[in-house]
C-alpha cells in the first residue's frame, strides 16, 4: 500500500497532517521531499540550460534562404 501524505517539521519531528490508518508499531518505508525545492525544479533547469547555451553556443551563419527559395517546387 503507498499513500502519499505531507506534514510539517516540529522540532525534528514530521507531525503528519492527516493521521493514518494504519495499526501501532506498523514498519513503514518513509522517502522525505522538500516541497519548497520541488517548486524551484524549473530555476535549475533553467540555469543548467543557460549554462549549457554558454559553453556551447549554436553558431547559425549557414545559408540562409529567402522565401522563394524555401517555398520553390521542382
Amino acid at each position: 500500500m503507498k499513500i502519499d501524505l505531507t506534514a510539517t517539521v516540529i522540532g525534528g519531528s514530521l507531525e503528519l497532517d492527516t493521521p493514518l490508518a494504519l495499526p501501532d508499531k506498523s514498519r513503514v518505508r518513509v522517502t522525505i521531499e522538500s516541497l519548497s525545492e520541488t517548486n524551484d525544479g524549473w530555476q535549475t533547469a533553467l540555469r543548467a540550460l543557460d549554462r549549457l547555451r554558454r559553453e556551447r553556443p549554436i553558431r547559425a551563419q549557414g545559408l540562409r534562404f529567402t522565401r522563394d527559395e524555401l517555398h520553390q517546387r521542382r
